[in-house]
């Protein structure tokens, strides 16, 4: 009966929300339309997960799927930010869906209850990161460390809080047609997390 319980409440635990610090909001553009149109998008593309021993947490995960409106919304937002004229704004979109034209690319946050477990971007790390497409598992291509999160990075990714470190994980692009649900799994000794995302 006891461990039943324990079960459960591991269960229920691991399907709660991550919690917030909370602290200083995010920066935010002044239309408020426009802003709640960009969380919008954002949530739509972001999935959440926790890794727990029993019921001691050890990692929260959010990540961010680089693909379709939510690009454009970045885009459009980082144009807004950094007031840049049209000519700029267009060459940016335009080297920035270049970038992303071979590649499924994902901004990963994540925060962990002990630094040493923080090695996402090592050779060595702890960590198995993979993206589960039509049934067959791929590495990812590259994955790099952008840091502890700061006020630009929060402008867009508002969920990266205190003492969360952020990455960039890119993956060879997915073979999946629209509706199709393809996977970001993250797994170590310490447990295992699954993010499923839609293609669009």
């Amino acid at each position: 009966m006891k461990r039943a319980l324990a079960v459960l409440l591991l269960c229920a635990c691991a399907n709660a929300p991550i919690p917030r610090i909370g602290g200083d909001a995010a920066p935010a553009v002044k239309n408020f339309a426009d802003e709640a149109k960009y969380q919008e998008i954002l949530e739509a593309h972001t999935q959440s997960a926790a890794v727990y021993d029993n019921l001691d947490q050890k990692c929260f995960v959010h990540a961010t799927i680089q693909s379709g409106p939510y690009v454009e919304a970045r885009l459009s937002r980082e144009a807004e930010f950094h007031s840049l004229p049209p000519e700029e704004k267009l060459k940016a979109h335009d080297v920035e869906l270049a970038r992303l034209s071979d590649a499924t690319e994902f901004l990963m946050g994540t925060y962990t209850a002990d630094y040493r477990w923080d090695d996402f971007q090592r050779k060595d790390s702890m960590w198995r990161i993979a993206l589960v497409v039509g049934g067959k598992e791929f590495t990812p291509v590259s994955v790099a460390r952008i840091g502890r999160a700061s006020t630009d990075l929060r402008s867009y990714y508002p969920y990266l809080e205190t003492f969360w470190v952020a990455y960039r994980v890119r993956f060879p692009k997915a073979d999946a047609r629209p509706g199709d649900v393809i996977q970001l799994k993250l797994s170590s000794s310490l447990g295992h997390a699954t993010l499923p995302f839609t293609v669009e």
